[in-house]
């Protein structure tokens, strides 16, 4: 059943191409047409078997490769040679020498050198129009004053310029531009560190141990916000020990070491609440205690070991972050020239003063 429907189907195809080439009339000397693809395939087959095939004579010579010396790889002195090989009904290979012309020198004409001026000349003139344009008027004026063509551009007749008074001055109006310096914010000026210290002299002091501040009335009145280092004229300070346990024990503040005779100011505003002109009971030598008030918390700093002499601050006296207070010196019970900074809470504990400096983001600037 299969192969008769097959056999149907090829039937009704053929009688369908006997009918398209019945409709199709063919100009004689017109290039052929083919109702379809099997048709023009066997027209194409039978016009290449019908092509005349002449065979060329066996002329082929085997050529000779020469090797230059880089190309032989590791080196050596035999150049290797080509096997001739034999190839039947090979076209001949015919091998011409290839020569190489230098390129012929363009002479150079009056037109081409007028072209050449021409084209610098037009790039000058776009130059000078940038520049003309890109300038205030005022840049491109005489010093004398201003052009008398510009001043009666847009005034008809004659323009006189009158004269300004020199008191009558006019400033233009600026917005309003607020500067935040915490450095100069924080100095204290002498009016007012006069004031505080009428105010700290009027005071009985009292305890500087125990958390609370000996001059509690003056403490109140120098809050503030900006820390800095004992030394903030350096950029950098070196530190020999560090707060925290040590093979001698525990140490309570931390030990700069910036050389002998280098001065030092306080940690920040306060007033001294103690000084010890020889030796203290924890063998700090010659040492200063300030009390601070930091955003209303009560903040103590200690500095040790100063230079004998060096001291140049009393009990009572106010200071500010400029206030020189002595000079790094090898007093007390120490093994060479140091600063024992040591800072105290309201429960009277120590802690780490170089990490509470670091996260009251102190200025480490250098600053004359």
């Amino acid at each position: 059943m299969r192969d008769r429907e097959r056999a149907a189907e090829a039937i009704a195809q053929t009688n369908s191409e006997a009918r398209a080439a019945a409709r199709v009339t063919v100009v004689e000397g017109s290039a052929p047409l083919y109702t379809t693809r099997r048709a023009m395939r066997d027209a194409a087959t039978q016009a290449a078997r019908e092509l005349p095939v002449t065979m060329a004579q066996s002329t082929f010579t085997a050529p000779i490769i020469t090797v230059d010396a880089p190309s032989l790889g590791n080196g050596g002195d035999r150049l290797p040679g080509a096997r001739p090989a034999v190839r039947p009904l090979a076209p001949r290979v015919v091998r011409k020498p290839l020569t190489i012309t230098a390129p012929p020198k363009r002479r150079t004409s009056a037109r081409g050198i007028a072209q050449k001026i021409t084209a610098g000349g037009a790039l000058l003139f776009i130059g000078s129009l940038v520049v003309v344009t890109s300038l205030p008027a005022q840049a491109v004026q005489a010093p004398a004053g201003i052009d008398p063509q510009v001043a009666e551009m847009h005034y008809e007749g004659e323009q006189t310029l009158a004269g300004v008074d020199a008191e009558a001055t006019t400033y233009f109006a600026r917005d309003d531009i607020a500067v935040n310096d915490q450095v100069a914010a924080a100095r204290m000026s002498e009016g007012e560190r006069a004031a505080f210290q009428a105010v700290a002299d009027s005071e009985t002091p009292g305890t500087s141990y125990g958390g609370d501040p000996a001059f509690p009335q003056v403490w109140g009145m120098l809050s503030t916000s900006f820390v800095q280092t004992p030394f903030p004229n350096l950029d950098q300070v070196p530190m020999s020990s560090g707060f925290g346990n040590r093979p001698g024990g525990f140490h309570g503040g931390s030990d700069f070491t910036p050389g002998v005779g280098t001065d030092i100011r306080p940690i920040a505003n306060g007033v001294v609440s103690a000084v010890f002109q020889g030796d203290n009971p924890g063998g700090g030598g010659y040492s200063v205690f300030i009390d601070h008030n930091v955003d209303g918390q009560f903040v103590q700093s200690w500095y040790g070991h100063m230079l004998p002499g060096s001291i140049q601050v009393e009990v009572g006296d106010v200071v500010d972050i400029t206030t020189i207070i002595g000079q790094v010196g090898n007093s007390g019970r120490s093994t060479g020239p140091h600063l024992h900074l040591e800072m105290k809470n309201g429960d009277y504990i120590s802690f780490n003063a170089t990490v509470w400096l670091q996260t009251r983001e102190m200025q480490l600037e250098y600053r004359r």
